[in-house]
């Protein structure tokens, strides 16, 4: 049985989940949002490479995602169990169950860790890393984070699940991913796509030889009925066109105002909220129309 000081102690790797699970949310909206024509479709985000894998799930392709200039690795698969038992079998096989975090509906659910490995019940070796994390900023120095996203596919005869893995292989520095104060995190901007002027970057993903990307920017002086404004304006001008019912008719969502535009069959989806830190967040995701 552990002490009551190691047990305190082991729970330090958790919340270091809450940057990883934010940055991971944008990018799984991305990935929805990819079908966004086709009234999006089931998306799946998986966790961990071989460690990860759903037994008897199909083989597919690892593919790459640049996440503020940070490699990840992701998956995604269909599988025909109940997405309830999947995201059971992930909960009782991911790492150690204080450095882990799930949650789940009745359609869909997600479960994130940080595998400290023998760490979590040794006190001198997860005191080592929590120095060494300090040092580098090198969430790995912890454990490996990985994530799984399992939701019901609805059209589905049967219980099937739509799964997407994420899990990381290589440096994945919290210091170089976060902005800092005034300046834009590592990464780029979309191309072809214009710039708010006065937007500060503060998350830039895309696959890695893929359609998708994803850019989020805080806005400091402008509200999101501008932001909207500006990208009605810019974007015909650079040669996309709105995709809207009716001329100018606005979109809104639970506060949040959405402009879709397509050129040369790429798909651009501008959204903009107020946000918390700044009076805007803004986000825009780009990929090829499905």
């Amino acid at each position: 049985m552990k002490s009551a000081d190691n047990q305190r102690f082991s729970l330090a790797p958790v919340f270091r989940l809450s940057f990883f699970l934010a940055v991971v949310c944008v990018v799984a909206g991305a990935v929805v949002l990819r079908s966004a024509r086709a009234d999006v479709a089931e998306a799946l985000w998986e966790v961990g490479s071989r460690v990860m894998e759903f037994p008897g799930a199909p083989v597919e392709r690892t593919r790459q995602l640049l996440m503020n200039g940070v490699q990840v690795s992701f998956r995604t698969q269909t599988v025909d169990v109940p997405f309830a038992d999947v995201l059971a079998h992930y909960e009782s096989n991911c790492g150690t169950p204080n450095a882990t975090q799930s949650a789940r509906n009745d359609h869909a659910g997600y479960v994130a860790c940080l595998d400290v490995g023998d760490a979590s019940n040794d006190l001198g070796t997860l005191a080592r890393r929590l120095l060494r994390f300090s040092e580098t900023g090198d969430l790995r120095d912890l454990g490996d984070p990985r994530y799984v996203l399992a939701r019901r596919v609805a059209s589905a005869a049967k219980d099937t699940t739509f799964l997407l893995t994420m899990w990381v292989e290589s440096a994945f520095n919290l210091y170089q991913m976060l902005p800092r104060p005034g300046a834009d995190a590592a990464g780029s901007d979309l191309v072809g796509v214009p710039r708010l002027p006065g937007s500060q970057r503060i998350l830039s993903a895309s696959e890695v030889l893929g359609p998708s990307g994803v850019v989020v920017y805080w806005v400091a002086t402008q509200s999101a009925y501008e932001v909207e404004s500006f990208y009605r304006t810019e974007l015909p001008e650079n040669g996309w066109t709105i995709l809207e019912r009716n001329p100018s008719e606005s979109i809104q969502v639970d506060g949040t105002r959405l402009l879709f535009a397509e050129k040369n069959n790429r798909l651009v989806t501008v959204l903009a909220r107020p946000g918390e830190a700044s009076p805007t967040l803004l986000t825009i995701l780009a990929s090829e129309p499905s």
